[in-house]
């Protein structure tokens, strides 16, 4: 079942739930055709959080008819996507960067609120304040918390965060409490200001403890604290305290 609504007279907002099926791939058909004889544009949230699973007479019918659909989708100005599997997330990244010019933004159940206000053009930035400093009263420990997805911009302003406050006399030592991980975009990696930035961290740290995250951050974490200056340890989400005592030690 699929359910399309006006949710600004800009942007529209679709729901897919349970199986998507024959008459749900033509409904968006019909509905892409309907847009493009009206000139229209505007921007797209597609919800698939409750979709359990398509047909093949679904995609089927998307691709008899993907000239259509393609053309509405580059009139659009903003498509978010929502979904709360993996596969789907990065099955919609990867046909993204398959088509220049036509680009996705994609995220978890959990910010849906961030995708609705991303097309709603609430806030100019689709992933906005992943990065925040935390308050724990010890101005020789630089503490922060990442709760969503790093684009570049994001990126980019999380760096110069650690370093300002890095720039206190009394501050060498860091700590990242990642709370919610939802990736990072490719184009993060290649930008100066988050490499040089990394680089300058390196030279004023002497430890640094990763709290939380997937399992592949602290093996990681493990392999560059053998190599680099400043100690690294990884710890659970369970063992704040334990990163805490580790940080404040002599």
């Amino acid at each position: 079942m699929i359910d399309i609504e006006q949710i600004s007279p800009n942007a529209h907002r679709m729901v897919v739930m349970a199986e998507f099926r024959q008459d749900d791939a033509q409904r968006i058909v019909d509905f892409a055709k309907e847009q493009l004889e009206a000139g229209s544009g505007g921007n797209l949230l597609i919800d698939l959080t409750a979709m359990a699973g398509f047909s093949l007479s679904a995609v089927t019918v998307e691709l008899a008819h993907l000239p259509s659909v393609l053309r509405y989708a580059y009139r659009l100005d903003r498509i978010a996507i929502i979904s709360d599997k993996e596969w789907v997330r990065s099955a919609a990244r990867f046909e993204s960067a398959l088509m220049p010019g036509l680009t996705y933004e994609v995220y978890d159940e959990d910010e849906a609120d961030a995708a609705r206000a991303w097309v709603l053009e609430e806030n100019e930035a689709p992933h906005t304040g992943a990065v925040r400093e935390l308050d724990i009263g010890k101005p020789e420990i630089a503490a922060f918390e990442l709760n969503g997805r790093l684009d570049r911009e994001e990126s980019e302003r999380g760096v110069a965060m650690v370093r300002a406050r890095l720039e206190e006399p009394d501050c060498s030592r860091l700590m990242i409490v990642i709370r919610g991980w939802h990736g990072f975009d490719v184009d993060a990696m290649f930008s100066s200001q988050v490499m040089g930035g990394k680089l300058d961290l390196i030279g004023k740290l002497d430890r640094y403890a990763i709290v939380g995250g997937p399992d592949w951050i602290g093996g990681m974490a493990s392999v560059i604290g053998a190599v680099l200056k400043p100690e690294i340890r990884a710890f659970d989400l369970d063992d704040l305290d334990k990163a805490m005592g580790w940080l404040t030690e002599d």
